[in-house]
């Protein structure tokens, strides 16, 4: 089996009845372009010094340690996410290239599975004996979207069931009857397995850039309240208490849009968490239905009592966007067509939509330019607030 490496994908390396997953260069570009602007920040601080004034001390010893191994420590880092971490599948084993590398004979896997992790999908191998292995490589993430994610994750499970694998909820253990049988990949779950409690959260593509704007207007209060007003040169106690409040309201209000909105879907119902939390047994649900929304698409809830309910999560918007729309939806509807008791068959969208609507494709993914905006609007607010804090800490102790 001899096939070329796309965007990270299956590769031979010149041997026959191999397959090796690492990362494509779309997911490492945007790290390594983050590690070498720190590199050169490092740089750039020794170039100062060397042009500095007279009668200021020489370049501080840990400036120069810094400025040498930063640079080769992120080298080694990129090398290893480029070039080393991922799987390599063999007729009899998985070879996990983790830091530490494993190689696990297909019969002492369990179970392959799908799970969120940190805003994204990556694949973990759950063995015979209960250790739990997730790979580094493949995965899909915040600005390092895997868009083949799911046919190498497809590959790997393909390829433990056709070399000793059994599957634990047909009894099969072969690739050929697992496709025919399988459920499809989906968000937070293992093939046709669901967990016992799931949680979705907005994505970091969504939830960052207004998350880092509110982080940067909290720091700008925290600075304002300290460093006083121009009616009185030094802060006052009820400037630095007002201060004080507004900035912890908004680091409140970043937490929420961050974490505290989302659904939590359990065995007996789904918990909608927002401003005003509420819970729809999976029984009055009536359908999942997708719907435009704001420039985007969002799903609503039909409930059996005609209420069309909208969730907070997932959503995508006219620029901010969620790369697993389509698979956390299969997964809500998922869990609904598992757990409900009165319907358990797919509704007819014609059915539980407005006639006048029409009926939306599948979601393609973000586009370049959406990538671009939200890219350049986190790097700079990020700047800014690291700009805040140190103005911040100058104010601080100027004032102490």
């Amino acid at each position: 089996m001899s096939e070329e490496a796309l965007d990270g994908g299956a590769e031979s390396s010149g041997s026959v009845g191999r397959i090796r997953y690492r990362a494509s260069w779309r997911q490492f570009l945007p790290l390594g372009l983050l590690f070498g602007a720190l590199a050169l920040m490092q740089l750039s601080n020794l170039w100062m010094w060397a042009h500095r004034g007279s009668g200021l001390p020489s370049v501080p010893l840990d400036a120069r340690v810094l400025a040498v191994v930063l640079p080769i420590v992120f080298a080694l880092e990129l090398w290893m996410l480029g070039r080393y971490f991922g799987i390599t599948l063999t007729p009899e084993a998985a070879i996990v290239h983790n830091l530490r590398r494993r190689t696990i004979p297909w019969t002492d896997v369990a179970e392959v599975a799908v799970e969120p992790f940190s805003g994204g999908r990556r694949v973990v191998l759950y063995e015979t004996d209960g250790h739990r292995t997730p790979l580094r490589m493949p995965n899909s993430a915040f600005l390092s979207r895997d868009r083949r994610f799911d046919e190498k994750a497809a590959t790997i499970r393909d390829w433990w069931l056709a070399h000793g694998g059994t599957d634990t909820d047909t009894g099969t253990g072969t690739a050929a009857d697992a496709d025919a049988t399988a459920e499809p990949v989906g968000w937070g779950h293992t093939y046709g397995r669901l967990s016992e409690r799931l949680s979705m959260r907005p994505a970091p593509s969504r939830s960052a850039p207004v998350a880092l704007l509110l982080v940067l207007l909290a720091a700008d209060a925290l600075v304002a309240g300290f460093a006083g007003s121009p009616v009185a040169d030094h802060p006052t106690p009820l400037g630095r208490a007002l201060g004080g409040l507004v900035a912890i309201a908004l680091l409140l209000g970043a937490g929420f849009l961050s974490l505290g909105r989302g659904v939590v879907l359990t065995s007996g119902h789904l918990a909608v968490r927002g401003l005003r939390s509420r819970t729809v047994p999976w029984d009055d649900i009536e359908g999942i239905v997708t719907e435009p929304h704001g420039g985007g698409r969002r799903l609503v809830l039909v409930e059996t009592d005609g209420r069309r309910r909208p969730l907070p999560v997932p959503r995508v918007g006219r620029v901010l966007w969620d790369s697993e729309f389509e698979s956390r939806s299969q997964t809500l509807r998922h869990w609904w067509h598992t757990h409900a008791t009165t319907h358990t068959g797919p509704s007819d969208p014609a059915t539980l939509e407005p006639s006048d609507r029409p009926t939306l494709l599948p979601y393609p993914g973000p586009r370049l330019w959406q990538k671009t905006v939200v890219t350049l609007v986190c790097v700079v607010l990020g700047y800014e607030i690291l700009v805040s804090v140190l103005v911040g800490t100058l104010v601080a102790t100027i004032g102490a």
